[in-house]
Order: C-alpha cells, then structure tokens, then sequence
C-alpha cells in the first residue's frame, strides 16, 4: 500500500505499520543511531529499514524535536565559545580561540594561549605544512612539548632575543620538530640590529639565506602581537630609547615580526626599517595561515590594530584581552 494512503507520518518497517509511541521512539532510536553513531546516509538507512529517505528525514527532525536526540557542542573547558564566536565574526577571521585562565595572572595568561595555540597548530598543520614560528612569551614560555605534532619544516622567522623569563624563538622552533620529528631551520640574528650595515652582514650568512627561501613556501605561521611599550614588545625591549620614542612619536601602536603599526593598522615607517633579520611584511600577508598570539589586556590597542591591519587571519588570545577589545569596538 502506498504512503500516500497510509499516511507520511506512519512508516512501515518490514512491511508492518508502527504506530505505537513507543515503537515509534524505537524506530526514531534505531534511525538516529544509524545516522549519527554508525554515519550512515540517509538512503543506506532507507534501503536497510525498508523506509523512504523523505521518512528518515522526518524521523531524525522528530528526534531532535523530542529530545530523543540531544546535540551538543563540546569545546575544551579553557576554550570561551562565546568570546570567541563574537570576535570571529566581527573581525572575519577564520579561526578564533579566546582562552580561560585559571587566574589573572601573567603567567597563567602566557600558559593558557600558549597552549591553546599549540593545540590549534597541532589541528591545523599536517606532514606537508612549512611552519614559521617568530619570537612570542606565549609560545616561548611552555613547558610540556605538543604530543603527536606533525612531521612538518618548522622555519624560525624572527631574529632571536635572549630571555631570563623563557625561551628564546630557536627553542620554540626546536620544540616542534623534537616532537614531531621534521626538520628544524634556524639562523643566529638578533631581533634588531643597531644599524643597517649589521643588518647586510647577518643577512647574508648561510643559515639565514636558506631559512628566507623557505620563506616563500610557508603555509602556517605564529606571530606574536606586540604592543609599543615596556615588558609588551620583544622588538621594544630590543630598540633603543631614541628608536622607541621616534616610533611612538610616529604613532606606533602595535608590532608584528617587526612590522609597526598605528592604530588603524597601517603600517608605520622608522628608523628600524632595514634593520630586522626576518621575514617581510610582504612574504607574511602571502602565508595562506597567519595565526596571532597574544595575551594581556593591556595590548587590547595592539591587537585591534592588527587586526584591522589584515596580518593575521586567525588568532589565539585571552578572556580579559578579548572582552577590552570588543567593548572599544562596541
């Protein structure tokens, strides 16, 4: 007999009409299961249970309509989904983790984004990557490496500074490849030479010329956010006074691999132009994944800007940073 007779909302299985509560909440069961636990079509469930697709389609809304089906959405319990989601769509990136510290302090900030970007590196970059990795606390600071990394090229980006506090970028780098077993490319440059004639000297060694044609091939990268200002910028702390007040002067508000930013996101021109040992500005903007990091809400103006500068697609950052930002763009 027809449905069209029998009526659509009375499925037949084996040729038996089941029209009890109770035999249609095991149906629904049965249907739902197939579905969702065994991840089987539509039409495989029809032809198994003798039914219509249009009939597993109506038993799977009504599941989820009863209750009989509950879905939900698990993220990890450092992880604020609604912060996150907020940012995501009001800046259009495409990856966005906004993390929960156990407490304010700095420390447990820099642990907590630097473990949650760990973890997005690790969702994100498979054996054919080429990973950059520039000089960040969040991610010098760490103390457990990323279990199960990729076997990828992990490319240091950024000149090195040398900390009491962690771990300088070559550590950082070599974290990576320890773990996951791919090669590891370094160079030894300071973040900032005192002057352009240095600058052509480190640029020309071996070690940094090989890492700049990998440059070109990266596909992942993890860029710090910096803010122009004492204990917020490792290119601040490596800058002299003069260097640091003409920039401010020029309206300097962030800093990315040594990239400054006014707080419209353009890009600021100083006398430390010339004088980085790393990757450009325009060899970053052709990285297909640009991943910033940052934490501590007094960089809230920092990150905005680069934000807007269009640097970075997708980032990693605070609670207290995230919600200082939305409340200025509010």
């Amino acid at each position: 007999m027809s449905e069209s007779r029998q009526g659509p909302g009375v499925p037949r299985v084996d040729g038996r009409r089941l029209r009890g509560k109770h035999s249609q909440a095991l149906l629904m069961a049965r249907v739902a299961r197939r579905a969702y636990l065994d991840q089987r079509t539509k039409v495989e469930i029809a032809e198994e249970l003798g039914l219509s697709r249009f009939q597993v389609g109506r038993l799977l809304e009504r599941a989820r309509a009863t209750g009989l089906v509950r879905i939900e959405i698990g993220l990890p319990d450092d992880v604020e989904f609604d912060l996150s989601g907020q940012l995501q769509d009001r800046f259009g990136l495409r990856y966005c983790a906004v993390t929960e510290a156990p407490d304010e302090s700095l420390h447990s900030l820099r642990a907590s984004v630097g473990q949650a970007a760990t973890s997005l590196l690790e969702e994100l970059v498979t054996d054919r990557d080429v990973l950059g990795i520039s000089s960040t606390r969040a991610l010098m600071g760490l103390t457990e490496p990323p279990a199960g990394f990729s076997r990828c090229s992990v490319v240091q980006i950024t000149g090195a500074v040398s900390r009491t506090d962690a771990w300088d970028v070559m550590e950082a780098v070599r974290r990576f490849t320890r773990v996951g077993g791919g090669p590891a490319y370094l160079y030894y440059a300071p973040m900032v030479c005192p002057d352009k004639s240095d600058s052509r000297i480190y640029s020309k060694q071996p070690d940094f010329v090989r890492c700049q044609r990998l440059f070109e091939q990266l596909t992942v990268c993890a860029v710090g956010i910096g803010a122009w200002g004492d204990g917020l910028s490792t290119v601040y702390e490596a800058a002299s006074e003069q260097d640091r007040t003409i920039a401010r002067d020029s309206g300097a508000v962030a800093e990315v691999v040594g990239v400054l930013l006014d707080k419209d996101g353009r890009r600021v021109n100083t006398p430390l132009d010339g004088r980085m040992i790393g990757i450009s500005e325009a060899q970053l903007r052709s990285v297909p994944t640009r991943i910033g990091i940052a934490f501590d809400a007094r960089k809230k103006e920092a990150v905005r800007a680069t934000l807007k500068s269009g640097l970075i697609n997708d980032i990693v950052i605070d609670r207290g940073l995230a919600e200082a930002i939305l409340v200025e763009e509010t």
